[in-house]
């Protein structure tokens, strides 16, 4: 184990370990800390649907039960009602009506010339509100249902129901109602953990399983404007309530407002199943993070080595050791990579040291040998021959429409026929590959800019010239190489270089398509002003093709497959 993590030394090894962790890790962190949020969130939905049916099954519960309690009281009216036996119309006689049922006493009203109220069973009962309405609901035979809060004590609960006779508008028959056989229906209905309240019409609580804080029964009041049923949250930390409402509609059957239902359990409680699920999760989470990160340390065993290797023979071959060679025998793609790397190390050395020697003999440095020394460039590769000194054509015709002095368009002539110098340390099989570059192989392309100003730097009478050579591939937007320069830091020769070596690119053959018509060039510039060319150039490059023409370029849509990031290459 010791000789794996010594792996991680290396930068590399690192950095690997870094991915596997942020590959496994952040996305494993993310996904949990998704599913958790998701599952809370389910379960609290899920919660407050449940505890939504709890109220209204306790709230159905209570109307259930005055509903037979109605049946009750709707009984007894019938047994005074014409054809009542005499006998029962004595007091002591109703003893045994009462038995078992649930009602604490009765009352008989007679309305005549004036009202009387005779007093059947227990305790005088008040007499019904006097409305309109409550006497067309009692005549209709339905029953009604009020409440009276005693002095200090308790609210006492009342259903009156017309006695049918003759004149059932004439005589009520009043019963005060066992509460206790309501709140009885309440607790049977409440499940575990959840606390219950009844509130009237006014908000005061008619029964509670426990005492509800004040606070919360006026959050509840608060509630109700916004409509009859509704949930929230109330408190926080461990201590945090879940808190349903809903309203027990009895005006339909009984004439009376709405009752309240409040229900309410600890969050902690109602949670207590996504607390197990949120460990199991962690649990599940940290194991697959353990796994990972022993096989990264196996992968940076297998790597690290290998890489080391090879990047021991790219610093030989950066000082100039051409016949570096590096040896993997792991039998996998890092084999095939070295024999790929001793091939392009053969092959630049080659190519460095018949440059070298070229270089030498440039004595004078005259035009013609430099013109010499590109058309030998382009001939490394047969799509691009003529290239270079098309391309300096173009740069010098730009460079007198925008009024550069006689030295600067020499020096745009040096530039342009030694700016592709660096194309020889590219392999003619990249040059004149038919598809589209591998990673390797645009990076290999990729330094030909930096290797043509290394040729370069050793010769005094060009070194103005190395600008022009190192930068004539950087985008005006920053996005170009070697160097990803932008604006105005980049050489002014470099970016009118760059206008012609596009456009003699984009109308030339290249093995990977056949060239485009002027036209279409023309509007591929026009449209790429800004953001790949200085604007600047591309305005003096329109207005020679505009003479040339006889009229302004047209305006021609670009289409088919995307620009290749090789062009001008």
């Amino acid at each position: 184990m010791p000789s794996v993590f010594s792996h991680l030394r290396s930068s590399f090894g690192r950095r690997l370990l870094l991915l596997f962790a942020l590959c496994i890790v952040v996305p494993g962190a993310i996904f949990g800390y998704l599913s958790l949020r998701q599952v809370e969130e389910k379960f609290h939905q899920e919660t407050m649907r449940r505890m939504r049916l709890q109220s209204r099954e306790i709230g159905m519960s209570i109307h259930g039960g005055l509903s037979s309690i109605e049946t009750e009281v709707e009984f007894l009216a019938g047994i005074l009602g014409e054809g009542t036996t005499p006998s029962l119309q004595r007091s002591s006689d109703w003893s045994w009506l009462f038995h078992n049922r649930p009602l604490l006493g009765a009352t008989r009203f007679r309305y005549a010339s004036s009202p009387r109220a005779e007093t059947l069973h227990g305790n005088t009962c008040p007499p019904p509100p006097a409305t309109d309405a409550g006497r067309s609901h009692l005549v209709s035979g339905n029953g009604l249902v009020y409440l009276q809060q005693n002095p200090g004590g308790p609210f006492r609960l009342f259903l009156a129901h017309a006695i049918r006779g003759k004149a059932p508008e004439r005589e009520l028959l009043v019963c005060e109602v066992n509460v206790e056989y309501l709140w009885g229906r309440v607790r049977d209905a409440v499940p575990p953990v959840t606390e219950v309240a009844v509130l009237s019409p006014d908000g005061a609580p008619l029964f509670q399983t426990q005492p509800f804080p004040v606070a919360v029964l006026a959050r509840v009041e608060q509630e109700r404007r916004k409509g009859p049923a509704g949930n929230f949250e109330w408190g926080q930390g461990s201590g945090t309530l879940l808190v349903d409402h809903a309203a027990v509609f009895l005006k339909p059957a009984f004439l009376s407002d709405e009752w309240i239902v409040v229900v309410s359990q600890p969050r902690s409680e109602a949670f207590a199943v996504a607390k197990r699920f949120t460990r199991v999760l962690f649990l599940s989470i940290s194991l697959v993070v353990l796994i990972a990160g022993l096989f990264a340390l196996v992968q940076i065993r297998r790597s690290v080595a290998p890489l080391a290797v090879l990047k021991e023979g790219t610093r030989r071959i950066s000082r100039g050791d051409f016949d570096s060679r590096v040896e993997i025998g792991s039998g996998d793609e890092f084999e095939d990579l070295a024999g790929s790397f001793n091939t392009m190390a053969d092959h630049l050395g080659r190519e460095f040291r018949i440059q070298a020697r070229l270089i030498e003999e440039l004595a004078a440095n005259d035009l013609g040998t430099l013109t010499a020394l590109a058309r030998t460039v382009d001939t490394n590769s047969s799509w691009t021959a003529g290239h270079s000194e098309r391309v300096t054509d173009l740069a010098m015709e730009i460079g007198r429409e925008l009024g550069l002095p006689p030295h600067e368009i020499d020096l745009l002539h040096r530039g342009g026929l030694l700016h592709d110098i660096g194309k020889i340390g590219v392999p003619p099989s990249i040059l004149d590959k038919p598809g589209k570059l591998t990673v390797e192989e645009f990076a290999v392309v990729q330094i030909h800019p930096s290797k043509g100003a290394e040729i370069l730097e050793p010769i005094p009478n060009l070194r103005k010239v190395i600008p022009i050579v190192s930068q004539h591939h950087e985008r005006f937007d920053g996005k170009g190489y070697p160097n990803s320069l932008s604006g105005e830091s980049i050489s002014f020769h470099a970016r009118i270089l760059a206008v012609a070596d596009v456009v003699d690119a984009l109308v030339s053959d290249r093995p990977y398509r056949p060239g485009w018509s002027r036209e279409k060039a023309l509007a591929y510039t026009r449209e790429n002003s800004g953001s790949q060319f200085d604007p600047s150039v591309v305005e003096a490059f329109l207005r020679i093709e505009a003479r040339r023409s006889g009229h302004a370029p047209a305006e021609t849509e670009i289409t088919g497959r995307p620009l290749d990031t090789t062009i001008g290459a």
